[in-house]
Parts: C-alpha cells; structure tokens; sequence
C-alpha cells in the first residue's frame, strides 16, 4: 500500500502497519474501543506519518494515562521521525516488548519482558564494524522518567544506558522509580554527565512529584534494589558516582572501567560491596574502601597513577589483584590471604607492613620496584612467586640477617633467575619444602650455576622438591646437589642442553624429566631402582 496517505482503523487486537512511505494519519472509527481492545501495535518505516489519534494528536478525546492502552502487550515503532508520541506507557505487567527507534523527542528504546530496558544501541547486538552512536540517541541530552517511564518502572531489573554521547543529565527522580533495579549499566556515554537532583530530596518531594500515584520509590534510598552497577567507557567524575553509590545500600557488584574523568574514589558507604573491579581509570589517583565487611573480591587493572590503596576494617577480603597500576602503600590489608601484582611498570616500592595474614604473594612482570618493604611482617607466607622482577634482585640482597626464621611458614618459592639464590633473602629460607627456577623467555645464557648461587641453593637443605624448567642454555647441574638431603622429587623441564646428571641424593624418590635430550634420557633409565621412579615425557619406566 504505497501510495495510501490516510486510514481508518477500527476496532482491533492487532495493528501493523509497515512500509507506508505516504501515509500520513491513522484515525480511528472508535477511538475508545480500539484503546480498550489493542494488544499488539507495530509501525516501521512510515516516514510521513503525523497523526495517529490514538496518541491524541489533534482529537479531543482524552484518555487517562491509568486507562491508555490498558490490554497493550507488545509496542513497536521504527523510523516514523514525524509521529509524535506523547506520553509514556501506563503502569502494567501485561507488556512484554517495547521497541522504538528513530521517533521524534525519543532515543532507542528496547525493553524485552524479562524486565530489561535498554536506552540507546545495545552493545551487545550493534555490528563492531559500524559505529555504535545511533543519531537518535546523539539527540538524547537530557534522561528523564517520561523516557524511563516506558516500562513499568515497578517491574524493572536492569536498565542499560548505552551509546548516548551527548547525554549531560540524568534524572535521579526518574532513577528513584525503579524500586526494582537490580543492574544498572552505564556505557559509552563519553561527555561529563551529572544526576539531576531536586532541592529538597524529601519522602514527600519524591512521593508528590510521581505520576505513578501507587509507586513506592519514594524513600530517599532511591535505587533500593540495586546489587550491581557497571560504568564503561564513560566521562563520569567521583561527585555523580559518589551520589549513586550513597543510594544504593543493597549493592554488591562495583565495575569500573575507562573512566578518564575518576581521580578519586570512597566508598565507605558500600557496606554491602561483595566485588570490586576498576579498570584503565587512567587518573585515578587514590582508594579508600572502609568499612566493606562483605567485600571479598578486588581487581585493579591498569590504572597507572593510582599510589595508595586504603583497606580499613575489610575483613572479608582475602583475595587482591593488581595488574598494571602503580599501587606501593597498602593500609589496612590485615585480611588479605592472596596477593597479585601482575605488570607493573609504574611500581617503584611495595609496602607490606599491614599484610601479617598473607599466605600468597605474587609478583609478575614488575621490572622497576627496587624495594620490598614489610618482609618481616609475612609471617604467615606460605607461597612466593617472583618472576620478571630483575629490579628485585638488589632489595632481597640488601635484606639484614635476622636473629629469627624469616617467612618460617614459606614453602614454596618460585623464581626465575639463578642471581636469587645468592641473596640475603634466600639464604634464611631454612625451612623451604619446594623451589621452582623458571626462566622465561630467552632468560640467562649460563651454562652452570655460579660457586656463590649453587652454596645458596644447597643452604636450602630443607627441600622436598626441586624444579629446573625452560633453561635452554643450562648445561650443569649443581654438582653439589647429592648434598640436599631432604630432597625427594627432582623435575628437570625443557632444558635440552642438559646431557649428564651429577650424583643424587639418598633421599630421592622421584625423577622427573620432561622434553630433554636423549643422552639425558638414557641416563635416567639407568638411575631407575626400587627406591627411585624414573618419569620420563610423563611415563614412568619403572
């Protein structure tokens, strides 16, 4: 149908109209019925279209917002940017969809009935080849509860806002309707936006102001339910998240990520965090989490400027990771049981003095740190891994000889070059159980241990298990090694230079060799006995 400009609807359950380039206005033979009886409306692509009576354009008859379309279940209006439509959906769990792009006055809009709400390009279903700002929703400065209004704000759980780049306000009364909200998601909204907050922010205000007479939004906890709140890519600064945060007593779930404009961040009233994750904050410069009883998972990620992490009275987390951020002072970490900093270039020191319960500590790909500061305090520390940390190597060296065990509940430690086992810090490892040398990369060209590495190595007389892994260059065992009187596994791992084997200890029960030359395999078989397993590429021969 073309060329129609005008049609008259009657009574229906169903309308679609669809490809209508001409058509113009839609009147109805009985406006109240067709109100009282439509169930599903669909209009796509009728660019000339103005006057739909339905919607009361230019009709005297007026329809209570309680009384509009009471039956609808299923809106959906694409590319008709000359109809106006001029209110909001009432307030109804019959609907199950909701679809509006390009329409005058309103960005893309996607509500499905699983009670999610999408404002704007979904990022999840938008083509990564094509640009993801609709115009549409370019138009969209200001998010009011008309737009919000669109699904019944009491049924509500997730809301995503998404690709509105020219978005300066949100209106926090419209926000405070979603009583419901479990998951707000706020993405690729890049210029500075702010919460639009009336001035007296009373029960009453709240309560009078709502067109929803029955709504129960109206406490000063204006989002009630809402458990998780995730902000991508977006221009927001510490005083519109800190208004979010403060009104939100039920969350759990914190994610942050590209957030140019965050220099800083407290959520001391977040006493119900469980998860925190921040990511490229690139001025991000200081962190103060108190008081989070429940927060037990937290992941830094490049956020280079960020220098102190302030953890008071977090006895819940016992796990923190840190990767790519510069984080050298941590305050009231007493909980923590593991810790990763995974690269860092920025790290220049680490304090660990508040660290007394750490059981784990990870240190990955940080070649600048020069110190370490607070050894004494890991007591409790079962498990090191330095890998990649040449800059280390002068601090663990620099380490005083105490007249106590340093880390006495070490035991494991993993590194990466020979030069550790000659440092201050090894030599009082007196009850290490596993020791694990990994090169990576290309790593040291050495053919043997030096004299001043292999007496450190064999000061570790307390070894039950001992790895030498990825040394292509490595051709000598320590030759002293029969002198381990502990040691009971011994795991030789893609070291093809490697052709002989030194005398072994008494006490070893394992030999593990694994992607090794064939020399070195046929000695292995030899050593094989009753008292010592030979596995060799994961087969044992005896």
């Amino acid at each position: 149908m073309p060329k129609v400009k005008e049609v008259s609807i009657p009574s229906l359950e169903e309308l679609v109209l669809i490809k209508m380039p001409k058509l113009k206005r839609c009147s109805c033979i009985s406006l109240r019925d067709l109100n009282s009886c439509l169930r599903v409306l669909t209009i796509e692509k009728c660019p000339a279209l103005k006057v739909f009576d339905l919607f009361g354009n230019r009709h005297k008859f007026k329809i209570e917002q309680k009384f509009w379309l009471p039956r609808l279940c299923e809106l959906i209006i694409h590319h008709c940017p000359l109809l106006v439509v001029p209110r909001p959906l009432p307030s109804s769990s019959t609907v199950s969809r909701i679809s509006m792009r390009g329409v005058s006055k309103f960005p893309r809009i996607d509500s499905q009935s699983c009670g999610s709400l999408t404002i704007g390009e979904n990022p999840e279903v938008y083509d990564s080849d094509e640009d993801p700002f609709d115009k549409s929703a370019d138009n969209l400065s200001v998010l009011d509860g008309n737009i919000l209004a669109f699904h019944n704000p009491r049924f509500l759980t997730e809301l995503i806002i998404s690709c509105c780049q020219n978005l300066t306000s949100i209106s926090f009364k419209g926000l405070s309707q979603l009583v419901s909200l479990k998951k707000l998601r706020i993405l690729h909204c890049p210029g500075p936006f702010s919460f639009d907050v009336p001035p007296d922010h009373t029960h009453e205000d709240f309560s009078k102001a709502d067109t929803h007479e029955d709504l129960t939004a109206a406490n000063w906890n204006a989002l009630p339910s809402l458990e998780h709140l995730g902000i991508f890519s977006c221009g927001i600064a510490w005083e519109c998240l800190s208004l979010i945060l403060q009104h939100a007593p039920a969350l759990m779930e914190l994610d942050l990520c590209r957030c140019p404009k965050l220099e800083s961040l407290q959520l001391n009233s977040c006493t119900t965090l469980q998860k925190l994750s921040i990511q490229n904050c690139e001025s991000l410069g200081t962190l103060e989490v108190l008081q989070s009883n429940s927060l037990r998972d937290m992941e830094l990620s490049e956020v280079p400027n960020l220098k102190s992490l302030q953890l008071h009275s977090c006895t819940a987390l016992e796990e923190l990771v840190i990767f790519g951020s510069a984080v050298c002072v941590l305050e009231g970490s007493e909980s923590l049981r593991k810790l990763h900093v995974y690269d860092n270039p920025y790290l220049k020191s680490l304090h660990l003095y508040s660290c007394t319960e750490l059981k784990e500590l990870d240190i990955f790909c940080c070649t600048s740190p020069s110190t370490i500061e607070g050894f004494q305090s890991l007591g409790s520390l079962r498990s090191l891994r330095l890998r990649n940390c040449c800059g280390l190597h002068s601090c663990l060296e620099s380490l005083p000889v105490q007249d106590y065990e340093l880390c006495p509940q070490l035991g494991v430690l993993e590194i990466d070059e020979f030069s550790f086992l000659a440092t201050s810090f090894c030599r009082q490892l007196t009850s290490l159980q596993s020791l694990v040398i990994h090169c990576r990369g290309e790593g040291t060209k050495a053919a043997r241990l030096t004299d001043d590495q292999e007496r450190g190595l064999l000061l570790l007389d307390s070894l039950a298990q001992l790895q030498f892994e990825n040394y292509k260059h490595l051709k000598y065992l320590p030759a002293g090694l029969h002198r381990l009187r502990s040691l009971q596994v011994l795991l030789i791992s893609n070291c093809p230079s490697i052709s002989e084997l030194p005398d072994l200890p008494p006490s070893l029960q394992e030999l593990r060799i694994i992607y090794v030359c064939e020399e070195l395999k046929q000695q292995s078989k030899l050593r094989a006995s009753s008292k010592l397993k030979v596995r060799i590429d994961y087969e044992y021969v005896n």
